[in-house]
C-alpha cells in the first residue's frame, strides 16, 4: 500500500516562530516543467531557469496556511494552500503591479520566519482570490493593500532545499528580482 505510515513525531524543542518574511512570485507557465523533488528528503532540489519577483512583507502582516480537504464519500483528498500578504502605502505603481498579479496564474514561493521556502501552487498554480485597498479611518490604520492567494493541490506544499545566505542562492537557475517599488 502506497500510504503506509513510516515514522512518528518526537516532541521537539520550542525553537520556531510564526509568520512570513517575503513572497516571491512568477507566472505558473515558467514552472510547469523542470521542478524536481528529491525522492528521499521530499524537498524541491531543482527549479527551471526563471526569474522570481520578491515582495518583502512588513512584520506580522502575512501568513501561509494549508488545510486538507478530504471526502470520505468520494475517496478524494487535496490541500488548500492560502497565502495572505499586506503591503503598506497606496501608490500608482503598486496598484498597477497588484492588478497584474491578480490577472495571472502564479507560483508563490513563501519565505517564512524560520527561513524555509515553500512552493505554493506547484502543479495547478495559485490565484488571487481576495484583495483589498484601504486608506484607513484613523491615523494609525492601514494605508495599503491586502492580497490573498489560493491554490488547490494534490500534495502538501513542498519545501525548497535550504539556502546558504540569501533565498534561492542554491538554485543557480533562479534570478531573484529585488523589490523596486
Amino acid at each position: 500500500m502506497a500510504c503506509e505510515l513510516t515514522a512518528g513525531f518526537a516532541l521537539d524543542c520550542k525553537e520556531t516562530v510564526g509568520g512570513i518574511k517575503a513572497i516571491f512570485l512568477q507566472q505558473l507557465v515558467d514552472f510547469q516543467s523542470g521542478v524536481t523533488v528529491d525522492a528521499t528528503s521530499e524537498e524541491i532540489d531543482g527549479l527551471p531557469t526563471a526569474s522570481v519577483y520578491q515582495y518583502t512583507l512588513p512584520k506580522h502582516t502575512g501568513n501561509f496556511t494549508e488545510e486538507v480537504a478530504s471526502s470520505v464519500e468520494n475517496g478524494t483528498i487535496f490541500y488548500t494552500q492560502t497565502v495572505t500578504a499586506t503591503f503598506f502605502k497606496l501608490t500608482a505603481a503598486r496598484r498597477k503591479q497588484l492588478e497584474l498579479v491578480a490577472k495571472n496564474r502564479l507560483v508563490v514561493f513563501v519565505q517564512d520566519n524560520n527561513n524555509n521556502i515553500w512552493m505554493v501552487g506547484k502543479v495547478d498554480g495559485a490565484e488571487v482570490t481576495a484583495a483589498s485597498t484601504s486608506t484607513g479611518t484613523a491615523k494609525g490604520d492601514l494605508n495599503g493593500y491586502t492580497i490573498t492567494f489560493t491554490a488547490e493541490e494534490a500534495h502538501k506544499a513542498y519545501r525548497l532545499e535550504s539556502f546558504s545566505a540569501t533565498p534561492f542562492d542554491n538554485f543557480a537557475s533562479i534570478t531573484v528580482v529585488a523589490p523596486t517599488i
